[in-house]
C-alpha cells in the first residue's frame, strides 16, 4: 500500500494510475463523494481493489488526483510555446479564457458542487479541493506573472495575491451565479464580457 501523497506531489506517473484517476473521475460525477466506493472506482477503471489500493491510500487521495487532474485538463499542453508567441496582454486574456470556459465546465462545476457540499461534514474534503484546485492554479500561474514583471509589462510587490485578485476580477459575479444554477443564455458571450472587464480593472491596478 502507498505511504500517501504530500499536497503536491499527486502526479499520474503511468496508463493503469491514469486509468485508476479517470474511473474515480466518473465514479464521483455519477454518484458523489459518499456514494462512491473504491469498489465502484476500480470496475469504472477496470482493475481489482487491491491494485487501486496499491496506488492510492484512501477516496479522498483519489478524490485529490481527480480535481488535479481536472485542472491540468483546464490548461494547454503547449502552455510555454503560447506565452512565449503572444503579447503579454494577450497572452493573460487567452489564459483567462482557458480557465474560465474551463471551471465554468460541468465537470469542473460539480466537483465543486461536491466538495463544497462534503466541506461541511467533511472540512479536510473542503481543504482537498482548496489545495488541489484553486491553490494549484495559483501555484501554476504566479511564475507566469513573475516574468511579466521582470519584463516590465507589469508592476506587482506580490504576485500571489495578484493571482488571486486577476482570478477574481476574470470570474465573478459570472461564476457564483453559474453555481448556484443560473447560467447566462449566452454563456460564451458573457465569458467574454467577464474577462474583458475583470482584465481592464486588472490592468489599471497593476498596469507598468
Amino acid at each position: 500500500m502507498t505511504e500517501g501523497r504530500g499536497a503536491h506531489s499527486i502526479e499520474i506517473v503511468d496508463e493503469k494510475e491514469a486509468a485508476i484517476v479517470e474511473g474515480a473521475r466518473k465514479t464521483f460525477l455519477s454518484k458523489g463523494f459518499e456514494s462512491a466506493s473504491m469498489d465502484a472506482i476500480a470496475l469504472q477503471a477496470n482493475v481489482s481493489k487491491r491494485t487501486v489500493y496499491n496506488r492510492f491510500r484512501s477516496k479522498e487521495e483519489l478524490f485529490a488526483a481527480a480535481i488535479m487532474e481536472t485542472c491540468r485538463r483546464i490548461l494547454p499542453v503547449n502552455l510555454s510555446d503560447i506565452e512565449a508567441n503572444l503579447p503579454p496582454i494577450e497572452f493573460i486574456r487567452q489564459m483567462a479564457h482557458q480557465v474560465v470556459k474551463g471551471i465554468l465546465s460541468p465537470e469542473a462545476l460539480a466537483l465543486r458542487r461536491i466538495a463544497t457540499f462534503e466541506a461541511t461534514r467533511k472540512p479536510e474534503l473542503g481543504r482537498t479541493y482548496l489545495e488541489h484546485g484553486p491553490r494549484w492554479m495559483v501555484k501554476t500561474f504566479t511564475p507566469m506573472l513573475e516574468r511579466l514583471v521582470a519584463r516590465g509589462v507589469l508592476k506587482i510587490d506580490d504576485p500571489k495575491t495578484a493571482i488571486w485578485q486577476l482570478g477574481a476580477l476574470i470570474t465573478e459575479p459570472l461564476y457564483t451565479e453559474v453555481v448556484m444554477g443560473e447560467t447566462p443564455t449566452d454563456l460564451d458571450q458573457a465569458i467574454d464580457e467577464q474577462i474583458e472587464s475583470g482584465l481592464s480593472a486588472f490592468l489599471k491596478i497593476y498596469g507598468a
